[in-house]
C-alpha cells in the first residue's frame, strides 16, 4: 500500500462544516480519526495483511507485551480463502492467521476486501467492499470489527456516507513509518527517523498519543523496524502501547459492533 494520504477535501468539509440537512434526511458520515485520544499511548497499526510475515508478528508483539492494531484484505497480497501459508505452528490458512492475531490479543479492523481505492467509486462498491470483509471477519470471529482504514487514505463523500451507515469510524494516522518505500534492511534509518521526527517533538510529560502506519506484508517491518520501534518507545517511559480503539479511550470490546 502506498500511504498517500489522499483525503478528499471535500469530503471532509461537507462532513464538517455542511448546512445541517432535515433529520429524516441527513446522512449519517463517518468519523474521521487520525490520532489517539489519550495521552501517551501509541497504536501500532498494520495494513495490507494478512501475510506470510503476519503470523510471527502477532506472536512477536504478545511476547514485547505489545497490542497491535491489523487493518486486514480479504484478497491484496493472497486471497483468504483460498490460500495458506506456513507459520511456527504448522501450515495454516489465511483465515487461520487472522482467527490466530485475533487469539493473541490484536485487534483486528478493515482494509476493505480486494484493497480497493474508495475515492470516485459508487456507494454499492464501497459497500460491496467492506460487506464482503464484514463475511471474512464473521466467518472467522463471529463479529465485525467497528473500524475501517481506506486504502492509501483516499475517501470521497460516497464512501464517507456508506461507511457511516454501515457504522463504522475511519482510522488514519499521525505518524507514518513509510516502511512501504524502503524495502531494504540497509534503509531503516529512514524509518526510525520519520518516527523521531514525531516523538522527539512530543513533551517530555503527558505526550501526545500517536497512530502509528506500517504493513505486515514486509519482511523488513516485521524483523527490523518493529523490533527497534518497541524497543525505542519503551525507553522513553512515558509511553504505552495500546490498540487503536484503547488509545480513543474505549475498551478492547469496543473494537467490535454489537449488532451483526
Amino acid at each position: 500500500m502506498r500511504s498517500t494520504f489522499l483525503i478528499t477535501l471535500a469530503a471532509i468539509a461537507t462532513a464538517v462544516s455542511a448546512a445541517p440537512a432535515p433529520l429524516e434526511k441527513r446522512a449519517a458520515k463517518a468519523q474521521i480519526i487520525s490520532t489517539c485520544t489519550v495521552p501517551g499511548t501509541i497504536a501500532l497499526t498494520f495494513d495490507d495483511g494478512p501475510y506470510e510475515y503476519t503470523w510471527a508478528l502477532a506472536d512477536a508483539l504478545k511476547s514485547a507485551g505489545v497490542t497491535g492494531t491489523f487493518f486486514m484484505n480479504g484478497e491484496n497480497w493472497v486471497d483468504v480463502n483460498k490460500q495458506s501459508v506456513k507459520t511456527s505452528a504448522g501450515t495454516k490458512t489465511y483465515k487461520q492467521v487472522i482467527k490466530h492475531v485475533y487469539d493473541q490479543g490484536h485487534q483486528l479492523a478493515s482494509h476493505t476486501y480486494t484493497h480497493l481505492e474508495l475515492g470516485g467509486q459508487t456507494a454499492a462498491k464501497v459497500k460491496s467492499e467492506m460487506t464482503k470483509m464484514e463475511t471474512v471477519f464473521r466467518s472467522v470471529i463471529g463479529k465485525n470489527p467497528i473500524h475501517m482504514r481506506p486504502p492509501a487514505g483516499v475517501l470521497s463523500n460516497t464512501a464517507l456516507t456508506v461507511l457511516g451507515d454501515l457504522g463504522y469510524k475511519v482510522i488514519l494516522w499521525d505518524l507514518d513509518s513509510n516502511d512501504w518505500q524502503y524495502t531494504a534492511s540497509s534503509n531503516i534509518g529512514k524509518e526510525q527517523k520519520n518516527y523521531k521526527d514525531v516523538i522527539e517533538k512530543d513533551a517530555k510529560k503527558n505526550p501526545q498519543g500517536h497512530i502509528a502506519l506500517h504493513h505486515d506484508v514486509y519482511k523488513k517491518t516485521v524483523e527490523d523496524l518493529v523490533p527497534w520501534v518497541i524497543k525505542y518507545i519503551k525507553s522513553k517511559k512515558n509511553y504505552k502501547f495500546v490498540s487503536v480503539a484503547e488509545c480513543l479511550g474505549g475498551s478492547k470490546g469496543s473494537a467490535y459492533k454489537t449488532k451483526k
